[in-house]
């Protein structure tokens, strides 16, 4: 019940200035008027036990701690106070006639701030005021007048306490109900605080810097590690402009002008996926690979924008050693060995041609030698990822053929014929040399890894302002996990690997850089223990824009439907 709602002292002076106090000033009122009236009547029995009765109630309304007890309870405070308007009226009523207005308070009070059994009392306490006059005069109403007199106040408070009973209950319905809301609010509120709590306790979890903008480009939330990465490059996350100086490209060599840089194209509405930027001092710089996207409702509605940044320093010095460890190994390997070529030449003038057996063991350690400048050329080649093309137009069925012939001894030796599928002439553009190139590593690996006797099948067509190139191979397969790692440099499938298949894992990386370089793509369809087919996709004709194209270091998109597409964005 809302007006008798106390859940400590502030409570219980709020309810008593509300009922009691009303009421214990009207009889002060009264008292006064009848001082100044007829003094005499205050000293009978009934005003004064009324006047006690009333001083008892007001006392105890505020004096006992009523919160600490059922509300019902001060039910006993309302029933006083009608007792005492009874028992003032019994003298007063012929004094001041308006003592009978006292009972409204403590009617109101049962009506209004108790259940049913208060409206009750309340109309039994009216019909006790207009009748204990005439029970303490000894004389019961003799005329219609005097009966109604006794009727009108029971009659007028029952109207009374339908109103309030109304009221009180639906004060109490939306009492409820904004109770309710509140604690669906509080409960909404709690769960936010804690989604809020885990947020924060993830991010600071996650080895990474995470920004959240809001659609007014101001900061909202930050983990530890994002503010420390902005303070590398001498910016704040929550202060313009969000830029600092010293920042480079991937090369470490060009610049990125302020407005470049990765806070402000984010916050333009940008997106940006995998940007590698080197920040800090000369001496201390840091790599940073960088991701930003917008975030909407469901509805549609901007929420803001979210930013990513990676520490890379160690992978990229890594790279950077290892590729430092792959052209001094290259460098030193090829002196001896075209040293050893030299002499390989000369050795041969000087056989006798009738001396066949030596000749014979020369050859050996001749082919040997070649294959093994092939390896040292494969890993000078592997160090050359940003393919630079010579773009020439050209017929793609001579390509193909040129890769056929180079093939041609590797695929005799397994027994592998090659079928050639496609138009006798197909005009294309793009460099050649790096075509032929892709089309024969494609063509070697079909090879060495098909069945022996097996089947190779090359097609080419156009299709629209596309060439696919498609080389088809019966064997062991690619699986799904594999295909995810075929393009890394070095990585070798466990087949290859069992059955002792030479090559340094790096033909199909350099397939990729090419076909990178074309702005193209490179997908495998393969079944474990079944066909394998590799397809390129490349421009049919427009070659503008043509160029180096870094390629990822590694491939790490899982495959999709019936077989894998080697992504090729701009990255590392």
């Amino acid at each position: 019940m809302t007006l008798l709602e106390m859940k400590s002292v502030r409570g219980r002076v709020r309810v008593f200035t509300l009922t009691q106090l009303p009421f214990i000033s009207g009889i002060a009122f009264i008292v006064a008027i009848t001082a100044i009236a007829q003094p005499s009547v205050l000293l009978t029995w009934p005003v004064l036990l009324g006047i006690a009765l009333a001083a008892a109630a007001t006392i105890a309304s505020l004096a006992v701690p009523w919160e600490r007890h059922a509300p019902s309870w001060m039910i006993i405070v309302a029933v006083s106070d009608i007792i005492s308007v009874a028992f003032l009226s019994a003298e007063l009523l012929t004094v001041v006639p308006a003592v009978t207005i006292l009972a409204i308070f403590p009617i109101w009070w049962l009506a209004y701030g108790f259940p049913w059994f208060g409206s009750v009392i309340a109309v039994f306490g009216a019909g006790f005021i207009t009748s204990f006059r005439f029970v303490y005069a000894g004389a019961w109403p003799s005329t219609a007048l005097e009966w109604a007199n006794v009727v009108a106040l029971p009659t007028f408070t029952i109207g009374m306490a339908i109103v309030a009973w109304a009221a009180a209950r639906n004060l109490r319905r939306k009492s409820w109900k904004l109770e309710k809301a509140h604690r669906a609010r509080a409960t909404a509120l709690d769960e936010a605080q804690n989604a809020e709590s885990i947020a924060l306790g993830i991010l600071n979890a996650v080895n990474a810097g995470v920004a959240f903008y809001d659609n007014q480009g101001r900061l909202d939330i930050a983990n530890g590690i994002a503010h420390q990465l902005a303070g590398s490059v001498g910016i704040r996350l929550d202060r313009p402009p969000y830029a600092g100086e010293g920042v480079l490209a991937a090369d470490r060599v060009t610049p990125i002008p302020p407005d470049e840089q990765i806070l402000p194209r984010a916050l333009r509405g940008e997106k940006i996926d995998n940007h590698l930027e080197w920040v800090g001092p000369p001496e201390s710089q840091v790599a940073l690979l960088t991701s930003s996207d917008q975030v909407f409702r469901q509805d549609g509605r901007f929420l803001g924008t979210v930013i990513v940044a990676y520490d890379v320093t160690e992978l990229m010095e890594a790279l950077e050693v290892r590729e430092q460890f792959l052209r001094t190994v290259s460098h030193e390997l090829r002196t001896p060995i075209t040293g050893i070529t030299g002499f390989l030449d000369l050795i041969d003038d000087a056989i006798p041609p009738e001396d066949t057996r030596l000749r014979r063991y020369l050859e050996v350690v001749t082919r040997r030698t070649n294959d093994l400048l092939d390896r040292v050329s494969d890993l000078l080649a592997a160090n050359d990822s940003h393919k630079t093309l010579c773009v020439t137009d050209f017929d793609l069925r001579a390509v193909v053929d040129d890769a056929v012939l180079r093939v041609a001894p590797l695929a005799e030796r397994r027994s592998s014929p090659i079928e050639i599928v496609g138009p006798d002439h197909l005009p294309a553009r793009g460099d050649r040399g790096h075509l032929t190139t892709a089309i024969a590593e494609l063509l070697t690996n079909a090879s060495k890894f098909g069945t022996p006797h097996g089947l190779i099948t090359l097609a080419f067509e156009a299709r629209g302002d596309r060439l696919t190139i498609a080389v088809t191979n019966d064997g062991h397969g690619i699986t799904h996990v594999e295909q995810r790692r075929v393009f890394d440099r070095f990585y070798r499938t466990s087949y290859a690997r069992a059955h002792e298949i030479q090559g340094f894992g790096l033909g199909l990386t350099d397939v990729r850089a090419i076909v990178a370089a074309h702005q193209g793509q490179i997908r495998i369809d393969s079944e474990a223990d079944g066909r394998t087919t590799i397809t390129l996709d490349l421009p049919a004709a427009d070659m503008h824009g043509f160029g180096p194209q870094p390629t990822p270091e590694t491939d790490s998109d899982p495959a999709h439907g019936p077989g894998h597409t080697a992504p090729l964005p701009p990255a590392l």
